[in-house]
């Protein structure tokens, strides 16, 4: 052995105060290969100085004796203090000559010396042993140096190669050794064998080796000596060989067992990784047969005789047969590449030519080597290109890699049989062609044990097992290891566990294992693990003959151990392709071919390698079943709509569709349609109305949203629809909690549990023994009642909520205008808007209203107060720079004109005699009296006095018009004719012809041209005129002559002289002048504008003025008017204002208002904008908006508000007034019909309750008698009494499906239970709801969603995904990198399947609680409640005095120890012990301590651990891992994470930190009812979010601020969801704070809010009262149940006293609105005295049965006719005797029918005396059977007549015998009433098989024994009813 380190370092040698120590590693033993190969013999040199201070100059000295070495010095200038110094490069150089000339062993010294300055400091001799020059040291030290004996360069191999040459020729046809060349692994073995040949032709003898050889070491006679001296141990010759087959060129080895060396060679240029490898099976998968890749040659046969190559080669092998011997091989290539050489050849002992004998050229006879199998030769299976398929992940993650396992890690044990076989192939063969074999002991003659417990490896000469194997196999027996008891107890088991468990779980698990892989855990592993490889399904069956065993292959696919490959390929990496399926060959599987693909794959791992044996046994895992499940149905789980949509990965239409929203359920789900009898929200009521239609999808369910409960109601729903139901849940508590909630409705009688795959057969049993003899409840009456009235109170309710807050045409709700009208009341009555105006206001309108408005106050404020505003008088709406420039410019030239024209009037008051100012309206008379009196015309004075001056004036007109006119035509006609024409008598020619026009063509000729004729004479153009012209002439001169006639009418009448009236001969215009003027002056003499005496004096004035005068002031005038039009035109073309009628000084007023306007032309601009506004207001119908303000009412700070009161105050009361729902709306008449409508609601449910049950006890089949024992209700009426033996559960309800269906058509299960129990061809459920989905992976759920025709899938994303962080064995809880496994709800979500969410959180009696798991994980859209003590939060922070113990305990007892504090204060409090306690960890080590802590404090104080024992709730102490779904009214969490001893503190919070974290904080944060107390060394702030990117992490910081500070933390993200402006809450608010009260709106931290809390006055921490409005809150609630029944009773079950205040009141009568909320405030204060009820267990409801009876029996008396002699049979033929033959029919079908043809003509003839029937009587009776109203049907040949009234398709009765008991034949009975009486036999016994239920027919009618005949006759109504629909074949039985 070496020498080590601490050996030298022992000695040491102290100078002056430094301490010298020397180490190094020496190899004892010392050979001339050491030297040649380089090998270093000293390694690893240091010098140490363990003393105080530096040694400097130090000499190194190392000395050799003998010298086999030169001398080494080394100079070491410092070895520092405390530190040591290696010595590199350490070169010793060994003497070539000395080593090479050894032939023995000396002993020799290595000395070692340090000195300074020449004296020794230390000294220290270490023996050595020098070899001889061909002595190996041993596989102790360097075993690779055995390759430097290894010569193949020896003068003498180069003679045996030629001497093999003459072999391989003779088998090879070549003497040339081509090594690898040819690449032909069979030209590598003839190479070999002929070199085997030659050696074995030299005659050597065999030495017997040194005992410990392989260790210690010995000589090795080189190749000369070995053939010279012709001796050699093993090693020799193995060594020999080794250099003969490196000579030639191939690649050698040489392996060592415990005393024994022999060789090897690859039959490929490879080698081995390494020079030496120790691993046996490195060899063994490479001698594989069929694979060979090494060939193993047994040297030693090279000295005997007639051993073979082929032989050689199996001795060679036979040593691998015992791998614990093996010890290393060493690859001679390799350790060529390492630089290992073959030692140099002492020539000296070289063979000369001279001294080789004479024979050693000798050839002997050698047979040629067999062929090699190279059958799977470079071949493996490959890996088929389909891709790898969502059912085979699901089967791989089924699978099971716990050491459990027996495909992982098979045993040995009683149960396990293993197989004498020699070829496992042809085993696999002959049980694929369907061979049966006997099983047998071990032969006679075996007498050695050959089995071991642990490692089942075959320890003795294999060739006998070959030979029993292979002589047995023919014939088809199969011997064991066993003796002939051991086998049969073995084989008994295997027997009776097989089929226990194919009836149990329908699932064979017994297999006939095919090779075993030898495989260990990891590469420190000692102990072997074994797999089998190939599994052939396989029966054992009883040979009752011969008294033993037989085996057969159960003709199912064999398969390959998917476990094993799937381990492979996840814990070590290595994949296996194109074994699933296994491949076959012609005559099954290709197992050769398998072996050799599997050892390729596990090439590469050391020890690992392939076992052919063989075993029976059984091969299961916990999943087995599941797995088995999947593997087996694969076109089943295709065809299920849900599993195919996870197979494609994508949704499908059969999935997709609309889902009734919860805000419809009200409209379009009637009550009738869904049974719900636990109270339900709208978001749990429309997922079960998803799953009543039929819909699969996800249900989301938060924590404490009432899952458990909506599955309940979905339950129950489905249940009243007939429809059948699977509940599947992994956890059993999560089941249980459904269960009870089944039970409290009555529905536990038709649920059944099945939750564990051991659950008790006999519970079972008594569980639907308990459901057979369930009573039959009677069905309410008035439940359909009681449901309208319902239907009706809750229509009445959302009437009112529905008129309240549906949209209006005017574009929002009435409580939004009451709303406004409310935010605005201070402005009430400042404007009046008429309701003309929003009479038909739409959206748009008011829309437009408030833009308009919105406009209007931006322009007023601009304007300040309107009537101080300088341009009041300017109304212009446009504006420009320009325009104000020009408006500016035409200002400045009217102000310059405007003394003009003040002086002018002045001028024109002064002529007329007016005294002071003139007004407008009397410049205008006057202007007009000055206009007229300079005209060129008289005044007619005659006319100025008379009374009717209008009259006069109007004839005078008239006239001048006249005349005009007649002037006008006169001008015309003379222009054409000459003026005599004027008096042509026009009228009278015009008679004439017309008269003409009437004659006949020649008179009417000659007529008319006389006419024309006379008339063209007086034309100025004749030719021009035509006689189409003369009708045209006539009418002017016509129309000339009545002018000339009006005007001689007019004129005598106006009693006008004076000459100025002339007749036609008038001057018309002078006459129109004069009656202007004549006007004008009688207006000035008629305005009221002027006094009497101003008239007068006008009057006199413009009589007696001269022209001049008249001219003077017509001058004054123009210049007034020309300021009047130019001002005229300037506000008309700027809109100002200019009338001032009744102003005296108008002109000066005018002047006033341009001043203004141009003194202030910067302000134009805002009040044209002002006038714009306004216009667009006025035109809108808002002109009272404009008068308010323009009068001052309302300024631009109020005037939107005022107008907003108004509108929608009038909006408002115009709304209610329309609304008949509204009109009469009465609050205290609503508050009576919510308190109804909540009453009915219960009552309903517990009718629904009864009705439910109704239902499905009327299904459950009464039987009064025995029942055959083949029906359903035999077969379990059997079971049950005999208590299920021989009947598993898996075979009974494959037997009683229907039966099953109809007692419990509820079950509840879990994903194994399923698929254990249920048969995939048991009926599908109609509806399949998972539980809990998100912790259950969708490989164990597939399985039982293809057993139903819809899914719902219940389950949370945010909560716990499946996973074994806590529960697996290969990791520890800082392994924050192992990811969660995929869930169900998360695939199903993956394919967008559609999803419903529960949204209602119920759990929080205090919404503190959920409020940070809402907020941070449900982004606040879960609706949660607040509580009465809202103001404090329920979650708070403790923080004990501790660390958490990270390096060691992983433990925190600080806050382990303060939970058990708090517990045990808790459970001794006598008020706080009522409250359950949970505890949640972050780790399952704090869980343990806190457990175990606890269990301590327990046993302190036995009495609070047996209350806590007691309790419906005791405590629990989970950790994040297993807490879901439980909850408890108080958490303690322990964070148990934090600082250390050390006050360090890692950001590894264990399962925290992996992806999805978070969601196990979310689980844990959630589960507190009433309380949860946060224990907690760490702190937020200690929580470093930059060191960590973990959502989880980051949500426990939060978590701990929210818990230190409140809700205060979140309240900024909850305000999101309030309104921005809910003002009649606020005013209402106000208005009860007038009152003296405190109040607090919208209060809650989530979508739903209490409106309005009223603070306690003696407890300022809660609210005394909470109000709830019909506003938004209310409105936003979906149904009507929610609102006035879920939400009340949940704020009420908190704690609140609840008020409802209506809006209609409040708008009609605030006042006494707050006077009831003050009386309710008072009657919180002082709460009547309650009694005091004791509280109850929650127990099932009990209903009102009726007797339970049988089926409806369908049997009744077979009524006879009587009928008594007629007459004689000569009598009957008679022709008056058929009408008596026809009555007597009808009287017999009347009473009998319907009757076989037989036997009513049997009666008919025998009322005559006829005994039989012949053509006569047929004749007879055809022609009465056509007169009679019939019917007729044929059942195979007989005929049966029915009355015409029967309906043989609708007939349900059947009639066994008459009143005495006679009975009818069967063929005598129509299949009708045969089917009648099949399907009451099925009624009561559900199944039967045909044979039964044509025997328990036949019973019906009283038959009990059935020949051929009567069983025909049932078998065709059997058939017919088939047919027909009424019964059902089911295969082996029928059904209805």
């Amino acid at each position: 052995m070496p020498l080590t380190a601490e050996t030298i370092l022992n000695q040491g040698w102290c100078y002056m105060g430094a301490v010298l120590t020397l180490g190094c590693d020496m190899i004892p033993k010392i050979n001339f290969a050491m030297q040649q190969n380089y090998i270093p013999f000293i390694r690893n040199l240091t010098v140490g100085n363990e003393g105080d201070e530096d040694i400097s100059d130090v000499r190194l000295t190392i000395a050799f004796d003998p010298a086999f070495a030169k001398t080494f010095t080394y100079d070491i200038s410092c070895v520092p203090s405390g530190k040591s110094v290696e010595i590199s490069p350490l070169r010793i150089i060994l003497s070539t000559e000395m080593l090479f000339s050894l032939t023995e062993a000396v002993s020799g010294t290595v000395s070692f010396s340090l000195s300074k300055d020449e004296k020794e400091l230390y000294q220290k001799d270490i023996p050595v042993q020098l070899l001889a020059f061909n002595e190996w040291s041993g596989l102790a030290f360097d075993p690779e140096l055995i390759a430097a004996f290894v010569t193949p360069n020896h003068p003498e191999i180069a003679k045996v190669i030629s001497e093999a040459s003459v072999y391989l020729k003779k088998w090879a046809d070549t003497t040339a050794f081509s090594a690898y060349q040819r690449q032909n692994p069979n030209f590598v073995k003839q190479q070999m064998a002929a070199l085997y040949a030659a050696l074995c032709a030299r005659r050597i003898a065999y030495n017997m080796p040194p005992a410990s050889f392989e260790y210690i070491g010995q000589k090795i006679r080189l190749a000369n000596t070995v053939l010279e001296q012709k001796q050699g141990t093993c090693l020799d010759l193995a060594v020999l060989y080794a250099s003969c087959l490196e000579a030639v060129g191939l690649n050698p080895i040489i392996i060592f067992i415990e005393g024994h060396a022999f060789c090897g060679c690859h039959l490929e240029e490879e080698t081995f990784a390494d020079c030496a490898t120790d691993d046996v099976s490195a060899i063994e998968k490479r001698i594989a047969a069929g694979a060979e890749e090494l060939l193993l040659v047994e040297c030693t046969d090279i000295t005997k005789e007639n051993v073979d190559f082929d032989k050689s080669l199996k001795h060679g092998r036979d040593h691998m047969n015992t791998p614990g011997s093996f010890i290393c091989a060493v690859d001679i290539a390799r350790t060529r590449g390492s630089g290992i050489r073959p030692i140099p050849l002492r020539l000296e002992q070289a063979l000369t030519a001279e001294n080789t004998e004479s024979d050693g050229t000798r050839r002997i006879r050698m047979s040629a080597p067999s062929e090699l199998d190279m059958s799977l030769y470079g071949k493996v299976a490959q890996g088929s290109n389909e891709p790898m398929t969502k059912q085979k992940i699901w089967e791989r993650k089924l699978l099971d890699f716990s050491l459990r396992n027996s495909l992982l890690n098979f045993r040995i044990n009683k149960s396990t049989v293993e197989i004498m076989v020699s070829d496992l192939s042809l085993l696999e063969d002959k049980l694929s062609d369907g061979t049966d074999f006997r099983i047998l002991e071990a032969p006679s003659e075996w007498t050695v044990s050959m089995r071991d417990a642990k490692t089942f490896e075959i320890e003795t000469d294999k060739d006998l097992v070959r030979n029993i194997a292979e002589q047995e196999l023919k014939n088809k027996r199969i011997r064991t290891f066993m003796d002939a008891a051991e086998l049969e107890e073995s084989l008994k088991k295997l027997y009776r566990a097989a089929k226990v468990s194919m009836e149990e779980n329908g699932s064979n698990t017994l297999f006939l294992s095919l090779g075993m892989l030898r495989w260990f855990e990891s590469e420190m592993s000692e102990k072997a693990r074994y797999a089998p490889l190939v599994l052939i399904p396989i029966d054992i069956v009883r040979n009752v003959r011969d008294k033993g065993y037989i085996i057969r292959s159960r003709q199912e696919d064999a398969q390959i151990n998917v476990t094993m490959i799937e381990y492979l390929r996840q814990d070590h990496g290595i994949e296996i392709n194109g074994l699933d399926p296994l491949p076959e060959d012609e005559h099954g599987i290709d197992l050769p071919l398998v072996f050799n693909t599997v050892r390729q794959a596990i090439m590469g791992k050391k020890t690992w390698n392939i076992i052919e044996h063989s075993f029976i046994g059984l091969f299961s895992f916990g999943q087995f079943v599941m797995w088995n499940d999947i593997r087996n149905r694969s076109d089943e789980l295709k065809n299920n709509k849900v599993v195919s949509c996870l197979m494609e990965g994508a949704t499908s239409e059969a999935l997709t569709g609309d889902f009734i929203a919860d805000t419809d359920i009200d409209s379009k789900i009637s009550l009738t349609d869904i049974a719900v009898p636990v109270d339900a929200d709208s978001s749990q009521l429309s997922a079960v109305v998803a799953a009543s239609a039929g819909r699969s999808f996800v249900l989301h369910g938060p924590p404490g949203t009432g899952k458990s409960q909506t599955i309940t109601n979905m339950i129950a729903n489905a249940l009243y629809h007939g429809k059948s139901v699977l509940f599947v849940a992994e956890k059993m508590a999560a089941l249980s909690v459904v269960q009870k909630r089944l039970a409290n409705i009555g529905l536990d009688p038709f649920c059944l549990e099945l939750h564990s795959n051991k659950t008790s057969k006999s519970v079972v049993l008594a569980e639907l023994n308990k459901s057979l003899e369930t009573a039959r409840v009677k069905s309410p009456e008035q439940h359909a009642a009681v449901a309208q009235k319902l239907a009706q109170e809750k229509a009445k309710l959302n009437f009112v909520i529905e008129a309240l807050h549906e949209k209006r045409n005017f574009g929002e709700s009435l409580y939004t205008a009451i709303e406004r009208y409310e935010q605005c009341m201070a402005e009430k009555g400042k404007i009046s808007i008429g309701r003309d105006v929003l009479q038909n206001a739409d959206e748009g309108t008011i829309a437009r209203f408030e833009e308009i408005i919105s406009e209007y106050v931006v322009a007023i404020s601009e304007i300040g107060v309107y009537a101080q505003h300088p341009l009041i008088r300017y109304g212009g709406c446009e504006y420009s720079t320009e325009m104000r420039d020009s408006f500016k410019n035409g200002l400045d030239r009217l102000a310059e004109e405007y003394g003009r024209a003040d002086e002018a009037l002045n001028l024109i008051a002064a002529a007329v005699g007016l005294d002071g100012n003139i007004s407008r309206e009397k410049l205008n008379a006057v202007s007009g009296l000055i206009d007229a009196c300079g005209e060129d015309a008289p005044v007619i004075n005659e006319i100025l006095g008379t009374a009717d001056f209008d009259a006069v004036v109007s004839k005078l007109k008239t006239l001048c018009e006249t005349g005009k006119a007649y002037n006008a035509l006169c001008a015309e006609i003379e222009n054409g004719f000459d003026k005599a024409v004027l008096s042509y008598p026009a009228q009278s020619a015009r008679v004439k012809w017309k008269q003409a026009e009437a004659k006949w063509f020649l008179p009417k000729l000659i007529g008319q041209n006389r006419l024309y004729k006379e008339l063209k004479v007086y034309s100025k153009n004749p030719a021009a005129f035509k006689k189409s012209d003369v009708c045209g002439v006539y009418d002017r001169l016509i129309e000339l002559s009545e002018k000339s006639e009006q005007i001689g009418q007019i004129i005598p009448t106006l009693n006008i002289t004076g000459g100025i009236l002339s007749g036609t001969a008038t001057d018309w215009d002078m006459l129109s002048r004069a009656v202007h003027k004549t006007e004008a002056v009688y207006g000035t003499a008629a305005s009221d504008r002027f006094s009497d005496s101003e008239k007068q004096h006008i009057m006199n004035v413009f009589v007696k003025c001269s022209p001049q005068e008249i001219a003077g002031c017509a001058k004054n005038l123009e210049a007034v008017r020309s300021y009047t039009e130019k001002s005229d035109r300037l506000a008309e073309l700027y809109s100002v204002n200019t009338e001032f009628e009744e102003s005296a000084d108008w002109l000066t007023s005018v002047n006033s208002v341009f001043k203004a306007i141009s003194d202030n032309i910067s302000l134009v601009k805002s009040k044209a904008a002002f006038n714009l506004a306004d216009k667009r207001l006025c035109d809108a119908g808002l002109a009272a908006v404009s008068r308010a303000y323009k009068n001052g009412t309302v300024s631009a700070d109020n005037i939107r508000a005022a107008y907003h009161c108004e509108l929608y105050y009038q909006l408002a009361l115009m709304t209610i007034a329309a609304d008949k729902r509204l009109a009469s709306f009465n609050g205290k008449q609503y508050d009576a019909l919510i308190d109804e409508y909540r009453r009915t609601i219960k009552e309903y449910q517990r009718l629904t309750m009864q009705e439910l049950a109704a239902r499905l006890s009327a299904n459950i089949p009464v039987s009064d008698g025995t029942s055959a024992a083949s029906s359903e209700m035999g077969i379990l009426k059997k079971a049950i009494k005999n208590n299920g033996r021989m009947m598993p559960l898996r075979k009974l309800f494959d037997q009683i499906p229907t039966l099953l269906r109809r007692l419990c058509p509820c079950m509840l299960m879990s994903p194994i239970s399923v698929a254990q129990y249920i048969d995939p061809s048991f009926p599908k459920f109609d509806l399949v709801i998972f539980d809990e989905a998100s912790q259950l992976p969708t490989s164990e759920a597939v399985g039982t969603i293809a057993r139903g025709e819809n899914v719902v899938i219940v389950g949370d994303p945010k909560q716990l995904p499946p996973t074994s962080f806590f529960t697996s064995n290969r990791i520890d809880e800082d392994n924050s990198e192992l990811e969660d496994l995929e869930s169900l709800l998360d695939d199903c979500l993956a394919i967008s399947m559609p999803q419903m969410y529960l949204k209602w959180h119920y759990r929080s009696r205090h919404e503190s609680l959920i409020a940070y798991s809402n907020m941070k994980y449900y982004d606040n859209k879960l609706y949660t409640f607040p509580s009465p003590n809202d103001l404090v939060s329920q979650v708070r922070l403790i923080r004990p005095e501790g660390f958490y113990d990270k390096g060691k305990t992983k433990q925190n007892k600080a806050e382990a120890e303060a939970i058990v504090n708090e517990i045990i204060r808790r459970l001794s409090d006598e008020k706080l012990r009522n409250d359950s306690i949970g505890v949640v960890t972050f780790s399952s080590v704090q869980q343990n301590l806190i457990d175990d802590m606890l269990v301590d404090a327990f046993a302190k104080n036995p009495n609070i651990a047996d209350f806590d024992a007691k309790c419906d709730e005791p405590v629990f102490i989970k950790n994040l891992e297993n807490v879901q779904g439980d909850e408890r009214d108080v958490i303690l969490f322990s964070v148990g994470y934090g600082p250390d001893e050390n006050g360090k503190v890692s950001m590894n919070f264990g399962p925290l930190n992996r992806d999805g974290g978070w969601r196990r904080l979310n689980v844990a944060i959630s589960r507190a009812r009433k309380e949860m107390i946060v224990y907690s060394v760490l702190r937020p702030e200690q929580i470093d979010l930059t060191r960590t990117r973990s959502e989880g992490v980051a949500g426990l910081k939060g978590f701990l601020e929210f818990a230190t500070r409140g809700t205060n933390v979140i309240a900024g993200r909850t305000d999101m969801f309030t309104k921005a402006d809910d003002s009649l809450v606020s005013e209402i608010a106000k208005g009860i704070e007038t009152l003296g009260y405190k109040t607090r709106c919208n209060i809650g931290c989530s979508q739903f809010r209490m409106d309005i809390g009223i603070i306690d006055p003696e407890n300022p921490e809660t609210y005394i009262l909470g109000i709830m409005l019909d506003g938004e809150n209310c409105h936003r609630s979906a149904t009507a149940r929610d609102r006035f029944a879920v939400q009340p009773g949940v704020l009420e079950g908190l704690g609140w006293s609840v008020m409802r205040v209506w809006t209609l009141d409040w708008l009609d009568d605030s006042n006494g609105v707050l006077q009831h909320i003050k009386q309710a405030v008072e009657n919180a204060q002082h709460p009547h005295e309650k009694p005091v009820w004791e509280v109850k267990t929650k127990q099932a409801p009990v209903f009102e049965t009726v007797e339970k009876t049988p089926v409806p029996n369908k049997a009744t008396l077979y009524e006879t006719a009587d009928i008594a002699p007629v007459g004689t049979p000569e009598q009957f033929y008679l022709p008056e005797t058929v009408p008596v033959i026809q009555s007597l029919a009808v009287l017999i079908l009347s009473a009998e029918a319907p009757i076989s043809r037989n036997a009513l003509v049997h009666k008919l003839i025998g009322a005559w005396g006829i005994t039989r029937s012949g053509d006569r009587t047929d004749k007879v009776l055809a022609d009465v059977f056509r007169m009679i109203d019939k019917r007729i049907t044929i059942d195979e040949n007989n005929a049966f007549f029915w009355l015409g009234k029967q309906n043989p398709d609708t007939y349900d009765i059947y009639r066994p015998a008459d009143i005495q008991g006679n009975r009818r034949e069967l063929t005598e009975i129509p299949s009708e009433e045969i089917i009648s009486a099949v399907t009451e036999v099925l009624s009561e016994q559900i199944g039967l098989s045909r044979a039964d239920l044509i025997r328990e027919t036949a019973k019906k009618f009283g038959y009990t024994r059935l020949g051929m005949v009567m069983t025909s006759t049932v078998e065709f109504a059997v058939d017919k009813a088939v047919s027909g629909g009424k019964i059902k074949n089911n295969g082996d039985k029928y059904t209805l």
